[in-house]
């Protein structure tokens, strides 16, 4: 054979029949090689416990049957392959059968040259041929023997047994070596301080023996292990009586409450003296004097303290009734009044263990407004302990009203609330007020509003309708007057100096110099019933001084200088009128509306935009603890702390924090809700804009407030972004009316503008609107970027690093340092 066949072809016959052998074993052996393998797998799998179960018994006999009906079945089937078979399948595997074609001979025509030389080209095609044959692989055919493929099953057994099972787990199946099971330790303990502390956790069994000092009501976690009655723990740190518990109990939970002993006793046992810190009452106290502003708002600042933190205030406001002048409308009982609760800001940056703030607040509309009260500060931690300040004994500050039609409307609206007995005495005295409302009211619809407020009142209907109706009404009466008079009396110095540039006739200049004689004396009435002399301060510099007198005498000499031609001369004098005008000074008591907007123009505008920029600050920070708060958030029970009170009280700290951060929030939207009455510009498109983002801003506010209240802090923290968005919107709209107001010419009432020609110094400030020396240059210390500008690139800032503490691809080293910085700044 081989001279007959290359080397080739005899390597791939031996390959063809080593393959036959394979596939005659494979089919007959399948069954007991599935056996084997899915017994290796489930050996290597199985838990070294499980082999002292007696399932493994019946396991074993199921295998072992399966391992006979494995052998039978292949002596059954096998039978030995024979080369010839080979040769066979691997000639049948090339066309023409190219390997029986080289064993053949000539039978025929030997001596013939031609047909012998005809069969060695034959036989040379059929080498050829025979050269190209490769080997054919086994064909085991087993799906149609295996029809649920049993042997894949085993197949995966075994290779995840191998993938994740363990040797030892064989081992101890077979039999070779005896289960060694890890011993744990025989009890554990646990002490956890108060979430409010934020101490770690202490594992007492790394800490055998140890002196600690824990705060009061940490809370101690101890499981036993092993057989009951084995250990047991002996403790005087909780107060509890020696029946009142098992002291074997495998579980045991309790409270830090005096300083003692903790011990387990049994083998391996342990003690501990541990001395408990008390925690004591948190402490308030008032600093300074209450100070009030001109719309009747109060300002207390205040300073509490605490050995863990402060988290929650309050300001208690009670009626001293035994001090109230009891006369007319307060002569009858009072209807039951409950006492003013308002809510104490508290730091929102900042260590809460002592910090200092300033409660600010507006009740001018409630029934003891002016009343004698006493008000009480009250501060409270973590454990529920109160602190009170002293009694502060005083009137309640509101707003006072100099107009004496509207204060005689709020004082009827006190009576009012004060008892319902008092319906109908207010009714009649606001009809005999109103009998002539010709002389009486300015504003034709005011009357009308005020009868139909006494209509409401004779039928009986709501009485906080129609209280809140007569506060309306004085509001009106109180600073509609003042503004209207101002506004005319700015019309009459536009008219009269625009006839002075285009040479009017003396009638014109003699009608429009009556008309503003007129406003003059209009707006100087309204202006002595709201800053009577007790209200005016005791001394002003001399060119802050005027009085209808000296506007008198320059109105007379500006006529002269008009009726002589003098019209230059007349001009300047009008300036100096307007100058007269602008530093006239307004009191607390005078309307904060548009009549002070230009009196407020720099100065007062300046100290809006600082509230504005205070208000965008606090609600930065707020929105940094609400994140805080978040991220704080405990994802599960923690270890040794599920449904014990450890967990109770970190549940119970996230919920006060989250009550705490709802009411500082309602105050700020208060605070906002104060700013926007205040501000100026509001008969402008800038104005008006200020207002409309600042309306936005309050509504987000109470919106964050609401979801902090439910516990939705995502909620909470969109709501409160889109507030600190408004707020800069207010910002920048404020900057915008405050530059119309500072240019010369503009202005709804004398107090806000500039005639046009008045006399400035240019000089005096470069062309970014900076002050300069008197030699020109700038003045030493002069800052060279604006106080907001700075203020605004610190919060651009601070979001920025915000937003990369929040983002979860930067390395948490990074985020740890961004997050050290958002808490110290």
């Amino acid at each position: 054979m081989a001279k007959l066949f290359s080397r080739r072809v005899i390597f791939a016959l031996w390959l063809t029949f080593v393959g036959l052998w394979a596939e005659r074993i494979m089919r007959a052996a399948w069954p007991l090689l599935s056996t084997l393998f899915f017994g290796m797998g489930v050996l290597l799998l199985a838990a070294p416990d499980l082999w002292l179960s007696p399932w493994p018994k019946l396991a074993w006999g199921i295998w072992l049957l399966s391992g006979l009906y494995g052998l039978w079945y292949f002596f059954r089937h096998f039978s030995a392959p024979t080369f010839g078979a080979a040769f066979a399948r691997l000639d049948h595997n090339r066309p023409d059968r190219p390997l029986a074609a080289l064993r053949d001979n000539q039978a025929l025509g030997q001596d013939d040259p031609a047909s012998a030389a005809l069969w060695q080209a034959h036989m040379a095609q059929m080498r050829a041929a025979a050269a190209k044959a490769s080997a054919v692989g086994p064909q085991l055919d087993l799906a149609p023997r295996d029809p649920f493929a049993l042997r894949y099953i085993a197949v995966l057994v075994f290779v995840i047994g191998g993938l994740f099972g363990s040797l030892q787990a064989l081992r101890t199946g077979l039999g070779t070596t005896p289960v060694a099971i890890a011993v744990g330790p025989q009890w554990e303990a646990w002490l956890q301080p108060p979430a409010n502390t934020r101490r770690p956790m202490i594992y007492l069994n790394d800490v055998m023996g140890a002196e600690l000092s824990v705060p009061q009501d940490s809370v101690v976690l101890v499981r036993l292990y092993g057989d009951a009655g084995l250990h047991a723990v002996e403790e005087t740190l909780s107060g509890r009586a020696a029946d009142a518990f098992d002291a074997a109990d495998p579980s045991q939970t309790f409270l830090v409450t005096r300083s003692g002993r903790l011990a387990i006793s049994g083998p391996e046992g342990a003690a501990w003296q541990v001395s408990m810190l008390p925690d004591t009452p948190p402490e308030v106290e008032v600093i300074g004097e209450m100070t009030r502003d001109a719309e009747g708002s109060f300002s207390l600042s205040f300073t509490a303290r605490d050995d863990v933190a402060v988290t929650a205030g309050r300001a208690w406001v009670q009626l001293t009734l035994e001090e109230v002048d009891r006369r007319y409308g307060l002569a009858v009982e009072p209807a039951p009044q409950p006492d003013i609760e308002l809510a104490l800001p508290l730091t929102i940056s900042g260590n809460r263990a002592e910090f200092t703030e300033v409660l600010k607040e507006d009740l001018s509309k409630h029934v003891w407004a002016h009343l004698p009260v006493s008000l009480r500060l009250e501060v409270e931690d973590m454990r529920g302990q109160l602190g009170h300040s002293a009694a502060l004994e005083m009137a309640l500050p509101a707003r006072t009203f100099f107009d004496p039609l509207a204060k005689a409307l709020v004082e009827q609206r006190r009576d009012l609330l004060w008892s319902g007995d008092n319906q109908r005495r207010v009714a009649q005295l606001l009809r005999a007020i109103s009998q002539a409302p010709e002389s009486l009211f300015r504003d034709a619809e005011d009357a009308d509003v005020l009868a139909q407020i006494i209509q409401d009142l004779e039928m009986a209907t709501d009485l906080e309708a129609a209280a809140e109706a007569l506060w309306i009404l004085a509001l009106e009466v109180e600073d509609g007057d003042l503004e209207q008079a101002a506004q005319k009396l700015a019309r009459a110095q536009d008219k009269l100096a625009e006839a002075i540039k285009n040479g009017a006739t003396p009638e014109e200049i003699a009608r429009l110099m009556d008309e503003l004689r007129q406003a003059q004396r209009e707006y100087f009435k309204e202006f002595e019933e709201r800053n009577p002399q007790s209200e005016q301060p005791e001394s002003l510099p001399d060119d802050k001084l005027v009085s209808p007198s000296q506007l008198q005498e320059m109105m007379d000499r500006l006529q002269q200088l008009m009726e002589e031609g003098r019209m230059a001369e007349a001009q300047e004098l009008l300036e100096e009128i307007n100058r007269l005008m602008q530093n006239l000074q307004m009191t607390p008591g005078q309307s904060s509306g548009e009549g002070q907007e230009g009196q407020d123009g720099q100065e007062g505008g300046g100290q809006q935009a600082e509230d504005l920029a205070d208000s965008l600050r606090q609600q930065q920070e707020l929105s940094d603890e609400t994140f805080r708060d978040l991220q704080g958030q405990p994802p599960g029970d923690q270890p040794g702390g599920g449904g014990t009170e450890g967990g109770d009280a970190a549940g119970e700290e996230g919920r006060l924090s989250q009550e705490s951060l709802s009411e500082q929030q309602k105050q700020l939207e208060r605070d906002v809700a104060r700013q926007r009455g205040n501000l100026p510009g509001a008969g402008t498109e800038a104005g008006q804009a200020t207002r409309r983002a600042l309306d936005e801003a309050a509504e987000a506010m109470d919106q964050a407030a609401e979801d902090l209240r439910a516990g939705d802090l995502p909620g909470a923290l969109d709501n409160q972004s889109d507030a600190i968005d408004a707020l800069r919107e207010a910002m920048r709209r404020l900057g915008e009316t405050l530059d119309e107001q500072a240019r010369p010419g503009q202005g709804a009432t004398p107090n806000d503008r500039r005639a046009e020609g008045q006399s400035q110094n240019p000089s005096s400030r470069d062309p970014l609107g900076r002050d300069v020396g008197g030699n020109g240059q700038l003045g030493a210390g002069e800052q060279m970027v604006p106080q907001e500008e700075l203020r605004l690139r610190s919060q651009e800032l601070m979001e920025e690093i915000r937003r990369r503490a929040g983002s979860l691809e930067r390395p948490e080293e990074e985020r740890n340092y961004l997050q050290r910085l958002l808490d110290r700044f």
